[in-house]
């Protein structure tokens, strides 16, 4: 009896040996590293960035003045370079500064807003001017604007960029600036060359800077194409 009762306690304790050692390797944390999955696409790819948004074409309608705008006195003697294709729009002078555009004020023969900035119309730059001459007939060109026409451009980073309406800077390459930016980390301008593209939503420019030449044309550098934020027409 004594005997059969040793074998009992022996055949128990070898059950709790393999008990226990099966539930050690049950529960052991395994040495494979899981891969999180993407919620959206259920991979394991990282989430796919977001694609730049439609560039905004806005056709600007100047607001009326607050009283605080200061008023300048001063003419116009054609229409707009700047906005070639707008019969409101004007170039004009106040002493010997040149202001372009200024756009007629709706239910106003007389006043014009000038050095507008639809991005801040808070901006200390706007004017209203005050015409010391009647407005000379409007000579807008003939037939539909191209669509890619803007008098100020916002780039993705929000530089804006207005035409030149004197000499258009040119590169060597045979390049021509359009459009002047606001001063790049360098200091130099920086400047939009052939004009906007609008083959798609997301309108694009090739914007760079000009090298230092003593003699011929420029060399582009820093060139780059980027995405426009907004256009102004």
């Amino acid at each position: 009896m004594k005997n059969a009762n040793k074998i009992i306690v022996i055949v128990i304790f070898a059950i709790v040996i393999l008990f226990g050692i099966g539930q050690f390797f049950a529960f052991a944390p395994s040495s494979v590293t899981s891969v999180p999955q993407n919620a959206a696409t259920g991979t394991g790819s990282a989430p796919a960035q977001a694609s730049p948004a439609a560039t905004r074409v806005i056709a600007y309608v100047p607001p009326i003045p607050a009283s605080s705008t200061a008023v300048e006195s001063g003419s116009c003697w054609t229409n707009s370079i700047a906005a070639p294709f707008r019969s409101d729009a004007w170039r004009c002078a106040v002493g010997n500064g040149i202001s372009d555009p200024c756009f007629t004020l709706s239910g106003s023969t007389g006043t014009l807003l000038c050095n507008v900035d639809p991005v801040d119309p808070a901006s200390t730059s706007t004017f209203v001017l005050k015409l010391t001459k009647p407005l000379p007939q409007a000579q807008t060109p003939q037939g539909l604007p191209p669509s890619n026409w803007a008098w100020l451009v916002e780039l993705s980073d929000g530089t804006l960029c207005s035409p030149f309406t004197g000499t258009l800077p040119f590169a060597a390459t045979g390049q021509v600036a359009n459009y002047g930016c606001a001063p790049g980390p360098l200091g130099k301008d920086v400047m939009i060359f052939d004009g906007l593209n609008n083959s798609s939503s997301i309108w694009t420019a090739e914007i760079g800077t000009l090298s230092p030449s003593k003699s011929g044309p420029p060399a582009i550098i820093s060139s780059s194409t980027v995405t426009l934020s907004a256009v102004w027409q």
